[in-house]
């Protein structure tokens, strides 16, 4: 018996896409997509049908694959493949599990900087996390996120902590 599975799909080290790579990956049967631009990473989700996870997984890792390597004339790095079912990935999306939140103030007292600093390390620090999101009072991190980054963030020599 057939099910209904969500596939997502991470591709990095992606140039911005041109307008017919974008019209293509609309054609994913229930598809979406995300690029951003500062990561050069594209985010796709689609539906498929196959009866079985050991069926569906590798079935969307060759359309994935596939798909992106004919759009794109050359093979993608895909870092990402995840395969639910679409009954927990409704689930997921009507019950997002709560997470411990961050903007720059809760990040600054968290690094011991203040939080023009957090801003300049969102927009220059490579290995400063992704936001999750954006909300009026600017981005949004996952606590976690930030402070693994605390962990193996190496100070630059002669800098003092904001006490």
């Amino acid at each position: 018996m057939e099910k209904e599975w969500q596939a997502s799909v991470i591709v990095d080290d992606l140039d911005a896409p041109t307008d017919e790579v974008i019209d293509e990956l609309w054609r994913f049967p229930g598809g979406t997509l995300r690029y951003e631009e500062r990561w050069r990473r594209l985010y796709l989700v689609w539906r498929l049908m196959a009866p079985t996870l050991a069926v569906a997984a590798p079935q969307a890792f060759e359309t994935a694959h596939g798909g992106l390597k004919a759009m794109l004339g050359r093979e993608p790095e895909l870092t990402g493949l995840r395969v639910i079912t679409a009954e927990q990935a409704n689930a997921e999306r009507e019950h997002p599990q709560e997470q411990e939140l961050m903007g720059y103030r809760e990040a600054a007292a968290e690094l011991g900087v203040s939080r023009q600093r957090v801003a300049q390390l969102d927009g220059s620090h490579p290995d400063f996390p992704r936001p999750i999101g954006r909300i009026g009072a600017g981005p949004v991190f996952t606590a976690a996120s930030v402070q693994s980054f605390a962990k193996r963030w190496d100070r630059s020599p002669g800098r003092r902590r904001v006490a």
